[in-house]
């Protein structure tokens, strides 16, 4: 190698032109993960015990991040929730959930209990 300075260069530059792929578009872009921890008094998750803490898990669906609130211990019925705090679907919408919990994208826990 004559020149290894150029090829880090290459390698960084190829590495941050295909980090966020079109598909994974929800992750890559500025979301409101730290205003919806906030404002359901929680943390952000860094692979603690889940125990008996409600907890919240990130989907995408249809290009939207959807926020699901969730208890190992509890029979938790959240709908799944925007980023705007809209729910995707209410009582007697069985329909929309179904297709929400068949079709969204499982991103992971991103935030715990304080």
């Amino acid at each position: 190698m004559k020149y290894p300075i150029l090829n880090l260069v290459m390698i960084a530059f190829l590495f941050f032109s295909f980090g966020c792929e079109k598909e994974d578009e929800v992750t890559c872009k500025n979301d409101c993960l730290d205003s919806y921890l906030k404002e359901n008094g929680m943390v952000s998750y860094k692979g603690e015990e889940l125990g008996c803490k409600n907890f919240l898990s990130l989907y995408e669906y249809q290009g939207r991040q959807y926020y699901v609130l969730e208890n190992h211990c509890a029979d938790v019925a959240v709908a799944p929730t925007d980023c705007e705090g809209r729910p995707l679907c209410g009582s007697g919408d069985e329909e929309s959930c179904s297709e929400f919990y068949q079709n969204a994208k499982y991103i992971g826990v991103v935030g715990i209990e304080a």
